[in-house]
């Protein structure tokens, strides 16, 4: 069977793919004709629900996303959904040697402009050319998978859209790259980058160009006083002294106590932990301090709350003024103004990983006035 995937399908395969922690395959090759060989046609029996983290057969309700090269070799089962690619860039297409091929990292991201909002776009680039893979079946609220290796870099999504050329949604997907950045390590990092990055017409803060996880090195005479050899700031504001950290709950794992207490585990270990990760916390901020860098810790309330990353970004932005003279004037005037941050508190809630996420991105796509009618947006990608 060789069965060419494409969008939301191939999408599924290749954070089923990268969870595994094996590295994608380097050979790029064309796109093949979709062949259920040895068997004579296509049946939902041979669909490998396990590799595409399916809890059931596509149906006609539900299809699997495919694509041929030729319209006289596309699939006709009525479970598939089945789109023909004509002339593409040369090696555009991966086999993941299970029987599947799926569009290449850079190809995939175009696929995906319509099927996602410009922002949760942005935020799979994030997903594409960093070190963490989102839940297959549930990517909104599901597991992520840390630690993996990219697939791809920003640069070479960029340079894939130059070789596709100006045609079938590359403006958009440039202008959505424009906000991604190489190597985040998590979701809610990516998240907090990409409002830093987004212009105020687009709801963001638009505090200019940052650097995802620069690791930087302490002085020799500290690392001997029993200091870190070097620390990585999660963000950092590329022309300042000033960044951002995302502490998420591990950080003060105050869930782990509880837990403890009502399974009967070693609570004193676990409080010993949660100790230590807290004082290492502190230790990594005031040691980022003595190489220079103000780095602000940002943590899921503030992502939750009304008005929280307002207070951050704001908090980030008077630091900046205080350490390196750019004016807060603009940011003070983004939080002040209820035209900017009302709509922008919608956009940062229609992107977290919680229920009401769905319906306040569902609010945010119909008001959207690049929405094309007839398509079905995904609010779970």
């Amino acid at each position: 069977m060789l069965l060419p995937l494409d969008g939301p399908s191939a999408l599924r395969a290749l954070r089923v793919y990268r969870r595994t922690g094996r590295a994608l395959p380097r050979a790029r090759i064309d796109l093949p004709e979709p062949d259920p060989s040895p068997q004579r046609r296509w049946t939902e029996r041979l669909v490998p629900l396990d590799l595409l983290a399916l809890p059931s057969a596509p149906s006609e309700e539900n299809p699997l996303h495919v694509v041929s090269p030729t319209a006289i070799g596309r699939p006709q089962a009525s479970f598939f959904k089945t789109r023909v690619l004509g002339v593409l860039p040369e090696g555009s297409f991966i086999d993941l040697q299970n029987g599947l091929v799926i569009p290449c990292p850079e190809l995939l991201f175009l696929r995906m402009a319509a099927h996602l909002s410009p922002e949760a776009h942005a935020l799979l680039a994030y997903e594409l050319a960093g070190t963490y893979a989102r839940d297959p079946d549930d990517p909104r609220l599901g597991t992520v998978v840390f630690g993996v290796a990219p697939v791809t870099s920003i640069e070479g999504i960029r340079s894939y859209l130059d070789r596709y050329g100006r045609r079938n949604g590359t403006v958009l997907c440039a202008h959505n790259l424009a906000s991604a950045r190489d190597n985040a390590w998590s979701p809610m990092e990516a998240v907090i980058a990409l409002l830093a990055l987004l212009p105020p017409n687009e709801q963001g803060y638009g505090l200019g160009q940052i650097s995802l996880n620069v690791r930087h090195e302490a002085s020799e005479d500290l690392v001997l006083l029993g200091a870190r050899a070097s620390r990585v700031p999660d963000i950092e504001i590329v022309g300042s002294h000033v960044g951002f950290n995302y502490d998420g709950s591990q950080h003060l794992n105050l869930e782990a106590i509880l837990e403890s207490a009502r399974t009967g585990d070693d609570a004193e270990k676990i409080m010993r932990e949660v100790r230590e990760k807290s004082r290492d916390d502190i230790l990594r901020n005031r040691e980022l301090m003595a190489m220079g860098r103000l780095i602000l810790p940002v943590t899921s309330a503030d992502l939750f709350a009304p008005g929280g990353l307002d207070a951050v970004m704001l908090e980030a932005a008077l630091a900046r003024e205080e350490i390196d003279g750019i004016s807060a004037s603009d940011i003070r005037y983004l939080v002040e103004t209820k035209w900017y941050s009302d709509p922008r508190q919608q956009l940062i809630w229609s992107l977290l990983p919680w229920r009401p996420g769905v319906s306040h991105a569902r609010k945010l796509l119909e008001a959207m006035p690049w929405r094309k009618p007839g398509i079905r947006y995904s609010l779970r990608w």
